[in-house]
């Protein structure tokens, strides 16, 4: 099967297994696609926050807005890099520009200390 290949802003539903500790796990979750797509078809991978709907007030949780579909927080602390295609991500919808650019300011002021 050819699957899309995601662009930064799409929400995706993938495997996040395997997981450890207290990171985000699922056969089936939805993540935010950080990374742009020039990266992702040339690599294969993908950067990918979590989504859940469980919101707990963590500092780093980025509310969702201007989604078809998609509700909840992006965990922006737990950004991964996946392999999109073994992972057989599926673009299922997108964020505004206003997530995307909290959430990848928060993945950049994580990585700049």
């Amino acid at each position: 099967m050819t699957y899309a290949v995601p662009e930064k802003g799409d929400v995706v539903v993938m495997s996040f297994n395997p997981q450890s500790g207290h990171e985000q796990a699922g056969d089936s979750r939805p993540g935010l696609v950080i990374s742009p797509k020039e990266f992702n078809q040339a690599t294969g991978f993908a950067l990918v926050c979590p989504i859940t709907n469980q919101s707990k007030g963590y500092p780093f949780e980025v509310e969702i807005t201007g989604s078809q579909k998609t509700t909840g927080v992006v965990l922006a602390d737990q950004v991964k890099s996946l392999d999109w295609r073994a992972r057989r991500a599926r673009v299922v919808d997108s964020v505004s520009n206003e997530t995307l650019g909290t959430v990848r300011d928060y993945v950049t002021a994580i990585a700049n200390g």
